[in-house]
Parts: structure tokens; C-alpha cells; sequence
């Protein structure tokens, strides 16, 4: 029926309930939804939910009306698909990972799964229908769904010892909020784990504070081990000379580490992720210097490999030249190596093209070069061109207090490397150590002690596990000093007694510190402080 320029629908039950005296075009209250037989149901559905009063009529090809569909028919039909789709939602909501939760426009709970249950110990009979403030406080989905925003990813702390990630948002329907729903992922197990790592890091972090607060050493200087204060001014200055492009001559007796230091000036450097070349001089015969530091053409003498080879310069190009033994080099090789420190450039054996390089030089030295010059057998001009920075490497006997720590850190070492779990160095082996004179320096100390280590079966290094040099130096060196003058026991007491003196000093005072380096309990050095008359405070 057409009325007002609209197609209307009258149903038997309009009829029904109209007055005998009703005209059909006053009981037509219901539009027509004219659509066509090849529709699909699903879009069927999606146009009469934009008017659920109107009444949904067929037409065919030509437009003509063919019949209606009936609302009861479309009621069962809407239920059976309300059901399957009721399903499927129900099925998702036990699947997901995540804690769902849905509110209406009054804050009642209409929503809530499995996981919910298990992530906040509430059921769902207990908090359906109910109002969401009456569980829970600091709401998003509530403010997301008056701000009509969304949340994604937002942290959040919904209840004390539980933290989440929430997204949440408004629900709407034909433009209209009709609640909120939000999804929260668990993760208290990663925000507790995380804080356990924050603070082990900030332990560690402390620590690392510390060791570099107490040994005065950067990353590059750490093999530089020792706290005498020869030791600290020496690595002080290493540090200050190590970011200029200086050439330094490093001085000292054998053993001493000057090596490690020349490793560490060229570490602490701008030039760090270039080259360090070592070349010592005292082991490359006269006749193959030339070519071992500025390399050779391809034939420039019998034997040489025809595509030539770069020396240490060009290896070195960029980076740091360390000459070890810097006094056994030949006369003769000195006026070359002059002009490469002046100009930096040199030509190959056997080769007419200049090469220009970019070096530094660290150059080190157990000889005394003064002698030399005066002897001609070092060039004084070299030497000065040398010895724009000076750095003289104390021996080990010039630094007794470190001897204590530079004994536990090979000790590690070597039981790592041998597999052994040696827990103790009796006091008489550490004074051992302290009393010798170490010729050998630090090269000889960490020999000594991979040798008790190897040769040691338990766990305690004792006096007879020492080499007989270092037990012979030991009891010379109790035996003719002032403090032997009576009985014998007297003589390993005060020897005793000057260990842990000295081992405090060493430690500055931390009795903790004290007993882990002389290898005994911490009780064990409280008794012979009081036994032998030491102060157990300050």
C-alpha cells in the first residue's frame, strides 16, 4: 500500500487490533523493505538493522512484489544465528590468552572469561550483573568508555601484586556507546623478574663502582693490577699520555709489564680499533731487520716472495707500533726508524715509491740507554725523538702490597685453567712471597704460582709446596733480620705478625678483606689480632 509517497506493510496483526471504522491506510504503520530474491541473508540483516520496524517485502527482476517474509519465521531465524554467532564468542572468549571484560552503560559486568577468573580469582557467576566498582577500582574501561577513547598497550595496575597490558575501548551501536569492553594481557611474572634484574644490575653496577673506585683503573688499565701508590701514579699517568699521539718509552726490568701497559696506552686511545703490532727487537736477526719493519718488493732478494710483503709499519698503519727491547735494535737500522718517527715515510726494501704511514710508536726498554749513547751504541738523537714521555715500571720487590693481590688473581686463573678448587694459601706461603726479592717480577710471581697450583693435590697450598729457592729466601731473610735475635718460635710469630700488619695495610684497614687474602676465617684473624697484641679496630 502506497501512503504518502511510501510503501507501507499491513500485517494481520495490525488488523487485530484496529477499529471497524479504521481505514488501511491508518493502521499501516509499518515501511516496506523492498528487497530482491537474490539478496543474501547476511545483507539482508545489515539493511533492516538500520530500521528494525520495517517489514521486508521481495520484489523480482521487474520490481513487482512477490511476497514478504514473515517476522516470526525472521524472528526464529534471527535466534538461530543470535545462537551460532552467541557460539562462536563464547568459544573465543575460552580460547584467548588474555582476561576480557565487558560492561554495560549502568558498569554491570556482561562480560567475563576464563582467564579473567584465573587473572583476578573472581568467578564469573560472582561478578555478572554486578557492578564493576564493587571489585575493582582505577578503572580504564569505565573512563574509555565516558571519554569514548581507546587504550592500546597502556600499563596498568588493576589490584595490588597484579600488573597488565590493557587495551580497552568504547562498544557502540548505531553510533551510540552502549559500554566498554577492555583486554588485558598478564604480566606480573615479567614486571617481577624484571625488577629482580633492575636490581641485580644496580648491585652489579654498584660493584663495578667500587672495584674501579678502589683500584683506580678503566676498562683498558684492569690487567694493570696493583694499589701501591707507585702503581696508582703510574697508571694515572698512563691514562692522561693514552689519548694523545705522544711517543713514550716505557722503562723497567724484566717481568715488570711493559707489554701490558703499552696494551692498555693503545686500548684507552683514539686508535683502539686499529692495529696494535708488537715487534720485538731482540729476537729478529741484523740481517732481517730492515725488511721486517718496512717490508720488501716482490724479488728484491734471494728468497723473497714475489708479490713482496708489508712490514710492521704498514701493519701497523693507523694504529700503535710497540718496539719491545727498543736497545737491541742495530746502529744502523736507528737512523732509518728516526726518519720514520719525523716524517712518516719510509721506502720498502728493494722498492723506489715512498710509503706514507700514520703511527704511533710506544718503545720500551730494560737497558740503560743513557750508557748506551755514551758507548755509541744507541743514537742520541733517536733516544730524544723516543723519549718525548717517560713511563719507569716500579719492579714487584718496589711494590711488596701487591704482591697479595696479584697472588689470589693468578691463583683464580690458574685453578680455572687446571680445573682446581684450591681454597687456601697457608700464611707462611704468603710470606714467603712477600719476603722474596722476585728478580723475575711479575712474570716470575705468576710462574710460581701456576706451579703450586699444578703441583698442588688439595685444596690448601702449604709451606711445602714451595720451590726451594723461595723457601731457602724465607728463611734467610727471617734468620739474619733484628727481629730473630731469641728462640725460634719467636721468630715465626713476629713473622706472623708482620704478614697480617702488612696485609691490613695492603687493605686499608677492611679485616674482611684482610682474611680472604691470608686465606683464613674471618674468626680465625679476630683471635690473632688479640693473640698477637694488634689493634682489631682502626
Amino acid at each position: 500500500m502506497r501512503v504518502n509517497e511510501q510503501y507501507m506493510v499491513v500485517l494481520s496483526s495490525d488488523l487485530t487490533y484496529a477499529e471497524e471504522s479504521d481505514l488501511l491506510n491508518a493502521v499501516a504503520r509499518r515501511p516496506a523493505l523492498f528487497i530482491s530474491e537474490q539478496l543474501a541473508p547476511a545483507e539482508l540483516f545489515k539493511q533492516w538493522m538500520k530500521n528494525p520496524s520495517a517489514v521486508p517485502v521481495m520484489k523480482d527482476a521487474s520490481n513487482k512484489p512477490t511476497g514478504m517474509l514473515e517476522p516470526l519465521h525472521v524472528a526464529n531465524a534471527l535466534h538461530a544465528e543470535l545462537v551460532k554467532i552467541r557460539s562462536y564468542f563464547e568459544a573465543v572468549l575460552c580460547q584467548v590468552n588474555e582476561s576480557v571484560c565487558g560492561i554495560d552503560k549502568q558498569h554491570r559486568v556482561v562480560v567475563w572469561n576464563p582467564k579473567a577468573e584465573e587473572l583476578y580469582g573472581v568467578k564469573a557467576e560472582e561478578i555478572l550483573s554486578a557492578r564493576i566498582e564493587d571489585f575493582f577500582s582505577n578503572l580504564r574501561v569505565s573512563n574509555c568508555m565516558h571519554e569514548k577513547k581507546e587504550l592500546k598497550g597502556h600499563y596498568h595496575q588493576p589490584c595490588e601484586g597484579t600488573h597488565v597490558l590493557i587495551n580497552s575501548a568504547p562498544v557502540q551501536a548505531e553510533d551510540k556507546v552502549i559500554g566498554g569492553l577492555s583486554v588485558e594481557k598478564d604480566i606480573t611474572e615479567l614486571v617481577q623478574l624484571n625488577q629482580e634484574l633492575t636490581k641485580a644490575s644496580s648491585q652489579v653496577k654498584l660493584l663495578e663502582q667500587e672495584i674501579r673506585k678502589i683500584s683506580g683503573q678503566d676498562c683498558a688499565f684492569r690487567k694493570l693490577i696493583g694499589r701501591s701508590q707507585a702503581m696508582q701514579n703510574l697508571i694515572a699517568f698512563g691514562k692522561k699520555i693514552s689519548t694523545t699521539d705522544a711517543t713514550v718509552l716505557l722503562r723497567g726490568e724484566s717481568g715488570t709489564g711493559k707489554e701490558l701497559l703499552a696494551r692498555a696506552i693503545h686500548q684507552n686511545s683514539p686508535r683502539h680499533m686499529n692495529p696494535f703490532i708488537v715487534v720485538n727487537c731482540g729476537a729478529i736477526p741484523n740481517n732481517l731487520f730492515e725488511s721486517e719493519l718496512f717490508g720488501y718488493e716482490g724479488g728484491a732478494f734471494t728468497g723473497a716472495d714475489r708479490k713482496g710483503k708489508p712490514g710492521m709499519f704498514e701493519l701497523a698503519n693507523g694504529g700503535t707500533l710497540f718496539l719491545d727491547e727498543i736497545g737491541e735494535m742495530p746502529v744502523e737500522m736507528q737512523a732509518k726508524l728516526l726518519r720514520v718517527l719525523q716524517e712518516g715515510v719510509f721506502y720498502r726494501v728493494g722498492g723506489s715509491e715512498p710509503v706514507q704511514v700514520n703511527v704511533r710508536v710506544l718503545a720500551a726498554t730494560h737497558r740503560d740507554l743513557e750508557a748506551m749513547i755514551n758507548r755509541r751504541q744507541f743514537r742520541e738523537d733517536l733516544y730524544y725523538r723516543l723519549n718525548v714521555v717517560s713511563l719507569e715500571i716500579p719492579p714487584l720487590r718496589e711494590r711488596r702490597e701487591d704482591i697479595p693481590e696479584l697472588v689470589h688473581l693468578f691463583l683464580q686463573e690458574f685453578c680455572r685453567k687446571y680445573d682446581k678448587s684450591i681454597k687456601k694459601i697457608e700464611p707462611a706461603v704468603m710470606t714467603s712471597f712477600l719476603d722474596y726479592t722476585w728478580p723475575g717480577n711479575v712474570r716470575e710471581l705468576k710462574n710460581a704460582v701456576e706451579r703450586l697450583v699444578v703441583l698442588t693435590d688439595g685444596d690448601v697450598i702449604d709451606e711445602q709446596s714451595l720451590p726451594e729457592n723461595l723457601r731457602r729466601n724465607t728463611y734467610i731473610s727471617l734468620v739474619t733480620s733484628p727481629v730473630s735475635q731469641g728462640k725460634l718460635m719467636n721468630v715465626a710469630v713476629e713473622a706472623e705478625k708482620q704478614l697480617i700488619l702488612k696485609t691490613l695495610q695492603q687493605v686499608r684497614g677492611n679485616r674482611s678483606e684482610a682474611a680472604r687474602v691470608l686465606g683464613i676465617p674471618r674468626s680465625t684473624l679476630y683471635y690473632k689480632l688479640r693473640q698477637l697484641g694488634i689493634p682489631a679496630k682502626g
